[in-house]
């Protein structure tokens, strides 16, 4: 029997819907995990992702951005069940602190998650904040979409001060997949290589490099070659 994937979604889409590209041609042992509430938290998410290989037996983990906290601490944690990490522009920024574009990431994104909890600060103003300090236009959005959409920020821990043992090394095989596109990735891509990983960039695509033709290829590619 095949070894079980679990994919890991980030902040956007949850499920397969983050997934496209590999839920197309999915065989069953793949797992697309979804949001069980408003927003992410990676310690829960990290259970959750050994619960399902407990169930079903050792395997891999992919995950993208943000989800990427939760497939290392899950790894960490029990890396007897995590066979390998696939890590897609992971927001692991714990991580590369000390970093030029990392630093300059928190210092921009820290006033903004100051004010998650300021009633004061409307939706429409804290999505136009979060879009500004990451360099990004606002969506353009209904309401009832934005109000969704920011929720989730609002309600999500920020990514930095939440992987314990920043400097510890990757408890697994790990592969990270980059677009090029962001300084801010490819710092968290070579402070995983100084820790063990294999970096490679799949370009065009932007933050969502999953929806790269290639990158189902590469994953695949992981998963087998890391096997004893």
């Amino acid at each position: 029997m095949a070894d079980p994937v679990v994919f890991v979604h980030g902040v956007g889409r949850a499920g397969a819907d983050a997934w496209p590209a590999q839920a197309s041609e999915a065989p069953e042992n793949w797992v697309f995990l979804q949001r069980r509430s408003i927003t992410d938290s990676p310690e829960e998410d990290a259970q959750r992702i050994i619960e399902l290989l407990r169930s079903s037996g050792p395997g891999h983990v992919v995950a993208h951005s943000y989800g990427a906290i939760a497939a290392i601490m899950a790894a960490r944690q029990q890396p007897e069940w995590a066979t390998t990490l696939t890590l897609v522009e992971p927001a692991c920024f714990d991580l590369a602190r000390g970093y030029p574009a990392v630093e300059d990431h928190i210092a921009a994104m820290g006033p903004v998650f100051a004010v998650r909890d300021d009633p004061t600060v409307s939706s429409r103003e804290f999505s136009r904040r979060f879009a500004q300090a990451m360099g990004t236009e606002p969506p353009d959005v209904p309401d009832d979409v934005l109000e969704d959409r920011v929720g989730r920020l609002r309600a999500t821990p920020q990514p930095w001060g939440v992987l314990p043992g920043a400097q510890s090394d990757l408890p697994a095989p790990t592969v990270v997949l980059t677009g090029g596109w962001s300084d801010l990735y490819e710092e968290v891509a070579e402070s995983l290589v100084q820790r063990g990983a294999v970096h490679e960039q799949l370009t065009g695509y932007g933050h969502r490099v999953q929806d790269h033709p290639d990158a189902t290829a590469r994953m695949v590619q992981h998963w087998t070659g890391a096997r004893p």
